[in-house]
């Protein structure tokens, strides 16, 4: 009689949200999307016009300059909607805070940091950052 040894494999999980706890918040817990292909294509082609609109102001007098500054802004909240999966521990005018609550009415400082995170994630240098 053979034995045969076979070894079953057990299925692999992934999570695709990265939770971290706030340092500028304590008790606050946010999650943000982990890359993948499709998720790095769509972000590409959402801010791809808007970067390209936005090198071509900087150079421009004091009003598109202005509008170069709006468009650092737009970049910032496209960040966020698309990395951003969701906020625990905190609410904002008595609300449960979400992504659209923490863009329009949220502290800057937590948006700033997990736009730190989803750069992060995103894998970009420096310079990268900067013309992103």
């Amino acid at each position: 009689m053979m034995n045969f040894i076979s070894r079953l494999r057990s299925a692999s999980a992934y999570e695709s949200v990265r939770w971290h706890d706030s340092r500028t918040l304590p008790g606050v817990r946010f999650g943000v999307y982990k890359v993948s292909l499709g998720r790095r294509m769509e972000l590409i082609r959402h801010v791809r016009e808007l970067c390209l609109r936005h090198e071509f102001l900087r150079a421009g007098d004091t009003a598109e300059q202005s509008e170069a500054t709006l468009g650092d802004h737009l970049v910032r909240k496209l960040y966020v909607e698309w990395g951003l999966a969701a906020i625990n521990g905190l609410s904002i005018d008595g609300q449960t805070a979400t992504v659209d609550t923490l863009i329009q009415t949220g502290p800057e400082e937590l948006a700033d940091e997990v736009i730190e995170r989803i750069r992060h994630e995103l894998g970009l240098t420096e310079q990268e950052r900067k013309n992103f």
